[in-house]
């Protein structure tokens, strides 16, 4: 009779648990030989009392730092460049050029030209947009509207177109002499033959006639410059019209930007 065989299982199981126990026995040698770590330890939190008094503590321990001088640290020459700088903005500031500087240094003529020219300028600039009805409003009780204003310049114009061949021979306007009376009296028997004309019809007729005005005054030569002066007659009646336009221009302007009368 063969001997009996013995059950394989059981050699099996018990060599799985060796393996098993040497297994748990190196983990646990490895974690026997990892260094213990220290748990950590959770600050308390300070109060805010406490922070600063420890800060301050630090402050008065640690010595203080000692600023260089400063004449060591800036450069030799800039208490010379400071000197210079106040010294430009004590000095006065040059004068602005002239708005206008083409009429600077030139001829008599030419001069008073161009101040015509301007001071017409801003008789245009305070009618700009004027409507018909708003120019037939007086500008004062008792003082002409801005229409008859305007037909009052186109009279001026037209005096000094007469007068200008007299003038320039030498020859004084007799209006140039007259009182303010005389002048107010003078100035309405002129103004009577264009009472009538529209709002539109004055304004064409003040370009018109300062148009014939300066080719005439242009036409007369620079020379002799004593001609242009303000006291040789022909240059005191074109003196008299720039500032003449402005004194009207201004009125204008305050007119129109006034509250309406009640």
């Amino acid at each position: 009779m063969t001997a009996a065989k013995r059950p394989r299982t059981k050699r099996k199981s018990s060599r799985v648990g060796r393996r098993a126990g040497q297994a748990a026995q190196r983990r646990a040698r490895v974690r026997a030989e990892r260094p213990k770590q220290k748990p950590k330890r959770t600050p308390k939190p300070r109060s805010r009392a406490r922070r600063v008094a420890k800060t301050a503590a630090k402050r008065g321990a640690a010595p203080r730092r000692t600023r260089p001088a400063a004449t060591a640290a800036r450069p030799a020459g800039a208490g010379v460049r400071r000197a210079a700088a106040r010294a430009r903005r004590r000095a006065p500031r040059p004068a602005p050029p002239p708005a206008f500087p083409q009429a600077t240094g030139a001829p008599a003529k030419q001069q008073v030209l161009f101040r015509m020219v301007k001071a017409r300028a801003s008789v245009l600039a305070a009618i700009q947009g004027l409507s018909a009805a708003e120019a037939e409003r007086p500008l004062d009780a008792g003082q002409w509207s801005t229409r008859e204003t305007i037909l009052h310049l186109v009279v001026r114009d037209r005096i000094r177109l007469r007068d200008l061949e007299s003038a320039l021979r030498g020859v004084r306007p007799a209006w140039l002499g007259m009182d303010r009376a005389s002048q107010a009296r003078a100035n309405a028997e002129d103004l009577a033959p264009l009472a009538r004309l529209t709002w539109e019809e004055a304004v064409r007729l003040l370009h018109t006639t300062r148009q014939e005005l300066m080719e005439a005054v242009e036409s007369v030569a620079e020379e002799p410059e004593e001609v242009w002066g303000e006291a040789h007659p022909f240059g005191g009646m074109l003196h008299r019209l720039p500032p003449h336009d402005l004194h009207h221009a201004e009125i204008i302007k305050r007119r129109r930007v006034a509250p309406p009368n009640p």
